[in-house]
């Protein structure tokens, strides 16, 4: 099995930009949080700055509850895809009931990756051809198999893979906004990981190789076991576009390939703050400190 892109764990000796340009390379979500104003005694001044993302954190604020309570609302922001900017004031005697007394204002900046990344679930004949259009394109693609066989050719193209003797455990891990192909040669497989991809509401597409008759078989189980059947909504099946026929493996993975192509020029990525979120910040800088004058 290769080695996945989680190559650092969480960890506050990491330097924040450090984590920043490593959490870019590996396309994941990632907020910036920065102390940029304060009064009083804080665990640190104004241009502290750590980094935080859904499962891990990097650099520090100081610790404490102040720390603490930054992470929460970065990860409670980056669970619904936030992009605006954001700018919240923490009390920390208050509010927090550190003994330090200050207040401190700290700005949440979040960060949606550019690359899109491509997981297949399945390392068949459909996914040797399509992993060889993919690599051409500006994607990151990780392919989940419980067959060491056919994962070992993907990984001497370079190609990201995962020995999964469970795959369906691993849709809980797969990051937000992935694209999620299911290839598997199991239909029991192909359903379990469809239903719960689909449950997971955080993809930015769901495939699933098939005929329009094996769509309408799943679409009966599916509608009795979501949590809300309008989700099935979210499902493509067949995969393709219609202009590319035929079912080689090449010619299917052509049609996947310029399906998602079609779906990667649908995502936008988060601008850097601009001039009207800096005056933001120095307004919030100026209400703080007219408030503890």
């Amino acid at each position: 099995m290769s080695p996945t892109n989680n190559t650092f764990l969480s960890s506050p000796d990491l330097n924040w930009l450090s984590a920043c340009q490593q959490l870019e390379q590996q396309g994941e979500a990632y907020c910036i949080a920065t102390v940029v104003a304060y009064v009083g005694s804080v665990p640190r001044a104004s241009g502290a700055k750590m980094v935080i993302t859904r499962h891990s954190q990097f650099d520090t604020l100081g610790g404490g509850n102040l720390e603490y309570q930054v992470i929460a609302k970065a990860r409670d922001s980056l669970s619904t895809h936030r992009s605006e900017l954001m700018i919240e004031r923490f009390s920390l005697a208050a509010d927090l009931s550190q003994c330090c007394g200050g207040a401190v204002q700290v700005m949440f900046e979040f960060f949606h990756t550019c690359t899109p990344q491509v997981v297949i679930f399945g390392a068949g004949h459909v996914c040797q051809a399509l992993t060889s259009v993919l690599a051409e394109l500006p994607c990151h693609v990780k392919v989940i198999d419980s067959r060491s066989e056919w994962l070992e050719p993907l990984q001497n193209k370079g190609i990201e893979t995962e020995l999964a003797p469970a795959p369906i455990e691993c849709i809980a891990t797969l990051r937000d906004n992935a694209y999620v192909l299911i290839l598997t040669q199991d239909h029991a497989l192909d359903y379990d990981l469809t239903l719960r991809a689909l449950e997971q509401q955080r993809f930015a597409y769901v495939g699933l190789i098939g005929s329009q008759g094996k769509r309408q078989r799943f679409e009966f189980r599916l509608k009795e076991n979501l949590s809300h059947p309008q989700l099935i909504e979210q499902l493509t099946c067949p995969i393709g576009v219609p202009d590319v026929q035929g079912k080689l493996p090449m010619q299917v993975a052509v049609s996947v390939a310029a399906q998602l192509i079609q779906k990667f020029a649908q995502h936008t990525a988060t601008e850097p703050a601009g001039e009207a979120q800096w005056k933001q910040v120095n307004s919030a800088r100026q209400q703080l400190k007219e408030k503890h004058e």
